[in-house]
């Protein structure tokens, strides 16, 4: 559901900006701003005696970026930095920091430890919820320095203003970064820098600035102004030595969105297809509206553009992997056609905290893909189901109906009664059909499996129903194969993968019958 940007303004300005009395941003007296009109009709500077120059200049003027302006006076963007480290001791309070050595000096900040910078984007400030959670469960998964940054002074609208404004954000934050490295020697590679929509981009602009930055994350980037612009205005793989994009309300030819479909970084993550995501739909937002307000008009506004903070935030806390597949497109991953993760390991990844652990950082723009849930816990643990199919002399040439599934695991935990197929699924006898199912539950390897087969056909397609008594409505198997796919390395994932039959014989299921198949070593999987 999208809402229209005079009304989501509105909606979000009102009701989220002014949730809170700290979210209200410090405006002051504009200080002086140095304009220069070059020769060129459209070429102007901003100016500035610390941060120096940004042009606006012809390159800047492309369809999809119609409305162009210099970004506002540093004054009134106010860009501020807030300190948490574990030293903090739990204390609920904002620590401001600038770059000056005895302001640091006199803070938590440790410059042994990572640095981790959190920055907001369109509308939002530094004390926006989301925020001051993903501040604590970084504090609760590593040892570092936390760093929210506040440009709540030039996020508001108008968005082409915000957009402009995105600039001196990054190179607020490189000059910050920067103080780091030459006052205290800080590692630029253990640097880390996180943003949400316009905050993406500002992390780009400030990587241009930052020689050997380790990390930029880039939550769900902002499509608008964006999509298809030259690099150097858009976050992209050269702004860091590891660029990760998560993309969860991506704008194509087919959908409006937020986001932005276009591959930016080393490795792009399309949870569910990278567009509209689970638990946004409108019934589920009108729900939330009346248990939460401000989350609920958040939502309505935005649902699917804030998802991949909360992806990224459940990542420090579950368990799940989280790891997605390299795949030609989300269709093929849906249909169960990309489980391995290669012999080099370059087609996995783990999308969140740990996407850095990818080993192959020389490539770019590598497309993955991986389901989650619409609600809390998001991560599903992802199983490739091969049903092989038998041909004998009494089997129809092929059938149509419905698999479910009852599978149990070796770490004594199951799953019970899962759909496997869609409607009026079609199943070729002699042939293999590939699956893609998920769930929380992790099976480890399976070695009992229940399957019921409905025989289903399409009133819509005479020729494939069996409108006489001799039609044979079974639906016969050589064996199934369930790969578990979130087990890594490939060794890992194929150490778990399980064939499962009946003592090798051919196995047929009657409509509305069920069969058990157990792992068995003279299975024999033809693909």
């Amino acid at each position: 559901m999208k809402v229209s940007p005079i009304l989501a303004v509105s909606l979000v300005t009102t009701l989220v900006r002014f949730s809170s009395a700290a979210s209200i941003p410090t405006w002051r007296t504009s200080e002086a701003v140095n304009w220069e009109q070059s020769k060129s009709r459209k070429e102007t500077k901003w100016c500035d005696d610390v941060l120096g120059c940004l042009v606006l200049n012809d390159d800047w003027y492309w369809a999809g970026r119609p409305f162009n302006v210099l970004p506002d006076p540093r004054s009134e963007i106010n860009t501020r930095f807030l300190l948490h480290t574990r030293e903090d001791n739990g204390e609920n309070k904002d620590t401001f920091i600038t770059a000056d050595q005895a302001t640091i000096d006199a803070s938590t900040f440790d410059p042994s430890k990572p640095i981790k910078f959190i920055i907001h984007g369109f509308i939002d400030t530094g004390f926006s919820n989301w925020l001051m959670d993903m501040t604590r469960s970084l504090l609760n998964y590593g040892d570092y320095n936390v760093i929210r940054v506040d440009w709540g002074g030039g996020s508001l609208p108008m968005y082409y203003s915000a957009a402009a404004n995105s600039r001196v954000v990054g190179l607020e934050v490189a000059y910050l970064v920067n103080f780091f490295i030459d006052i205290y020697g800080v590692d630029p590679a253990n640097i880390h820098l996180l943003g949400h929509s316009l905050g993406s981009h500002a992390s780009g602009y400030a990587g241009e600035k930052i020689t050997g930055l380790g990390r930029i994350t880039g939550l769900d980037p902002a499509g608008p102004y964006f999509t298809n612009a030259p690099s150097f205005i858009r976050i992209d793989n050269t702004d860091a030595i590891f660029v990760d994009i998560i993309h969860t309300d991506a704008s194509s030819i087919l959908s409006l969105g937020y986001g932005t479909e276009q591959a930016m970084g080393n490795v792009d993550f399309y949870p569910n297809s990278g567009h509209d995501q689970p638990g946004c739909s409108p019934i589920a937002i009108a729900i939330e509206l009346i248990t939460d307000l401000i989350d609920g008009i958040r939502d309505l506004v935005a649902c699917s553009h804030q998802r991949a903070i909360f992806l990224f935030t459940d990542s420090l806390k579950e368990p799940c992997p989280y790891l997605a597949r390299e795949c030609i497109d989300y269709a093929s991953f849906e249909m169960g056609r990309c489980a391995t993760c290669g012999d080099d390991n370059s087609q996995c990844a783990r999308m969140g905290i740990r996407a850095d652990e990818y080993t192959h950082k020389d490539r770019v723009n590598v497309k993955m893909y991986l389901d989650t849930d619409g609600v809390p816990p998001y991560c599903y643990f992802h199983y490739q189901v091969v049903v092989d199919t038998a041909y004998p002399r009494n089997a129809e040439q092929w059938v149509k109906g419905n698999l479910r599934l009852w599978l149990y695991g070796d770490n004594g935990k199951f799953i019970e009664d899962v759909k496997l197929t869609k409607e009026h699924e079609r199943f070729d006898h002699g042939q293999p059909k590939h699956f893609m199912m998920k769930s929380h539950t992790d099976l480890s390897r399976v070695f009992r499996l229940e399957v019921k087969w409905t025989y289903d056909a399409s009133l819509l397609e005479p020729g494939s129903y069996c409108w006489l008594f001799f039609c044979n409505k079974s639906l016969y198997l050589q064996s199934i194969k369930i790969s578990p796919m979130d087990y890594y390395p490939e060794e890992n994932r194929l150490d778990h993968e399980t064939t499962l039959c009946n003592a090798g014989k051919v196995t047929e299921i009657k409509s509305r019958h069920t069969k058990v198949l157990i792992s068995d070593s003279v299975c024999v999987y033809t693909p």
